[in-house]
């Protein structure tokens, strides 16, 4: 039964003697819901940020497994074409029709459309994983066909090194520094010569922006054999807290931190706004193949 007051009276009986009442009160008074509010408020502040960690920690770990199946991709498919590695990009420098359509991550019908995969010249290697994975922090990263400077979407937010790997460069002329990549046997020390990094390109207009770029560009342009000084667009991207993976050509993935970068790139966009720059010394020395 229950009172005037909302409390419930219920009869008990105490070790055989006669019954009396007991009452008992239900449901929380005012102040203390308000006290249960706030210390579940501060648990879920305390929590949230372990939590955030833990979850950017996963995607992070994520990524670099992703990279490092791309770079073992890269070394079957030296295993099936006589030790040469893929090329980069082998008819970026052909005019016309039938120029520009061939990339590292994929084949398109048109200079300006997507790169289908599933006809790239690594499908076969990397297929069993259901194909070449978009880094899960590249969510950034704007995929725009009408943009005419979105040339490169589809690699999934990773570049190669086409300048010294998927390409010679260093060592022939145009067009045949695109067309012939290098072999294994030319890079005197595979761990520290840069297969992949994450990547990707700012832009300034319409607005600031990201774009994929699947090209990991060395500090210094390389033409015909020499080291020029002019300075390459950076597009090296920072996005794993600070840090950016990289897949060598022995096969291993570290995270480097930035060591500089330029103010604009030929775009006229910030590089350290959006966390593009390089690693490493002030030269080509981690790219080239000495």
């Amino acid at each position: 039964m229950a009172d005037s007051k909302g409390s419930s009276w219920v009869l008990t009986r105490q070790a055989g003697r006669k019954w009396v009442r007991a009452r008992f009160r239900f449901g929380f008074t005012l102040v203390e819901l308000l006290v249960v509010i706030a210390v579940v408020a501060i648990l879920a502040a305390m929590l949230f940020p372990v939590f955030t960690s833990a979850r950017i920690a996963a995607q992070r770990a994520r990524c670099a497994s992703q990279i490092r199946q791309l770079a073992l991709a890269v070394l079957l498919y030296t295993d099936d074409n006589n030790s040469r590695y893929v090329p980069a990009a082998p008819d970026i420098y052909v005019q016309g029709t039938y120029g520009n359509l061939r990339r590292w991550h994929g084949i398109r019908t048109t200079s300006t459309g997507q790169f289908d995969p599933t006809k790239g010249p690594l499908w076969t290697y990397f297929s069993r994983s259901s194909g070449l994975k978009r880094c899960p922090l590249a969510h950034m990263l704007e995929s725009q066909p009408n943009d005419p400077n979105a040339f490169e979407s589809g690699c999934g937010g990773y570049g190669y090194n086409a300048a010294y790997v998927g390409g010679t460069y260093h060592r022939n002329p145009l067009p045949d520094a695109a067309m012939v990549a290098s072999l294994t046997s030319d890079i005197r020390r595979p761990s520290r010569t840069v297969m992949f990094t994450d990547t990707a390109m700012p832009k300034r207009r319409p607005y600031p922006h990201l774009i994929e770029y699947s090209f990991c560009e060395p500090p210094y342009v390389v033409l015909a054999g020499a080291q020029q000084g002019m300075r390459t667009s950076p597009s090296i991207h920072f996005r794993q807290g600070g840090t950016a993976n990289v897949a060598w050509c022995d096969g291993h993935v570290s995270a480097e931190r930035m060591s500089f970068t330029t103010p604009t790139n030929a775009y006229g966009a910030d590089n350290r706004r959006f966390d593009v720059g390089w690693f490493g010394p002030d030269d080509n020395s981690l790219f080239d193949l000495e």
